[in-house]
C-alpha cells in the first residue's frame, strides 16, 4: 500500500479509530527510542520493530524486521493509535534512505490513513534546513530559520528528511490524517552534552567556543522530547512541523510550531 501519486476526491478520507493506548515505535533499537520509552511505558503500550534486535523492556511486544515487509507493517499500523516513526536508513546510505525515509514512510503513511491511526509523528531533522548553518560556518551567511520557511538541505540526509515532511504534509493534506514532524535535533545515550562537547565526534563543528554553542543549541534529552510527544498527541491541529531541542530559545531555529 502507497500513498497515492497525486491526491483525489475519491481517495478515502481519514477517520479516527477509537481511542487506546498502543504505540508503535519504529527504529526501536536504536538511539532515540531507548531516550523515550521508559517513559512512554507508563501511560502506553510500546510496540517495536527494527531490523535489529531490541532488548529495551519498555516494549510490550518486539518484531525485529525491516519496513519493507508490507504485510507485518500493516498489521501494527492497523493496531496502533499512534506511530512514532523513528526508524533512519542513513546508515545504509544512499539505498538505506530510499528504502526507510522515503518508501517506509509512505508505505507507514498510506495504512495510517486507511485504518484511522490517530496521529502519526515522523522523525526528521535539522538537516532538513541545514544549509543555512553551512554558510554561518563559512561566514557566508547568518542563521535564522522558521519551520515556515522552505527546507535546504545541507545533503541526501538532508533531502530525504526534507521529503519525509513534504509527504508528511501531502498525506495530511489529502485526508485530514493527523501528521507532526519533528525536526529533532542531537541526542546521545552514552554520554552528556559537556562530554560531546569535549569529544572528537562531529568534526565538521570544529572544536571551540562555535562547536559549544551549536551544540548547546541542538541538544535534546529525552525528557524534553517526551515532553514534545505528549504535546503532539494532544494537538488539535492536523499538520505540524517543529523544531525540537532542549534550548527552544534562540536566534538560529525558530521553535514556533508551524501548522501551515
Amino acid at each position: 500500500m502507497d500513498l497515492p501519486l497525486e491526491a483525489s476526491p475519491s481517495e478515502p478520507q481519514w477517520s479516527p479509530r477509537p481511542p487506546g493506548n498502543r504505540i508503535l515505535i519504529t527504529g526501536a533499537a536504536g538511539t532515540v527510542a531507548s531516550l523515550v520509552t521508559q517513559q512512554l511505558a507508563e501511560s502506553y503500550q510500546l510496540v517495536g520493530i527494527d531490523k535489529g534486535p531490541i532488548a529495551d523492556r519498555a516494549f510490550h511486544e518486539t518484531y525485529q524486521s525491516d519496513l519493507d515487509d508490507t504485510e507485518l507493517v500493516g498489521r501494527l499500523v492497523e493496531e496502533a493509535d499512534f506511530v512514532l516513526h523513528l526508524a533512519t536508513g542513513a546508515p545504509d546510505g544512499k539505498h538505506g534512505l530510499y528504502a526507510i525515509e522515503i518508501d517506509a514512510t509512505n508505505r507507514i503513511l498510506a495504512s495510517a490513513r486507511a485504518h484511522g491511526t490517530r496521529r502519526v509523528i515522523l522523525a526528521s531533522s535539522n538537516h532538513a534546513a541545514g544549509w543555512p548553518e553551512r554558510e554561518l560556518i563559512a561566514g557566508t551567511g547568518d542563521v535564522h530559520v522558521k519551520p515556515s520557511d522552505p527546507p535546504r538541505p545541507d545533503g541526501l540526509y538532508g533531502a530525504t528528511k526534507a521529503y519525509m515532511e513534504a509527504i508528511g504534509r501531502f498525506a495530511s493534506d489529502a485526508s485530514g490524517l493527523p501528521v507532526s514532524v519533528l525536526r529533532i535535533g542531537t541526542m546521545r545515550t552514552s554520554m552528556t552534552l559537556q562530554e560531546l562537547i569535549d569529544s572528537d565526534e562531529l568534526p565538521q563543528l570544529g572544536f571551540g567556543a562555535f562547536r559549544a554553542q551549536r551544540l548547546k543549541r541542538t541538544w535534546l534529552t529525552g525528557d524534553d522530547l517526551v515532553d514534545i510527544i505528549f504535546e503532539e498527541f494532544a494537538a488539535e491541529e492536523p499538520y505540524r512541523l517543529r523544531y525540537a531541542t532542549s534550548s527552544p530559545d534562540q536566534d538560529e531555529w525558530d521553535h514556533t510550531v508551524y501548522t501551515g
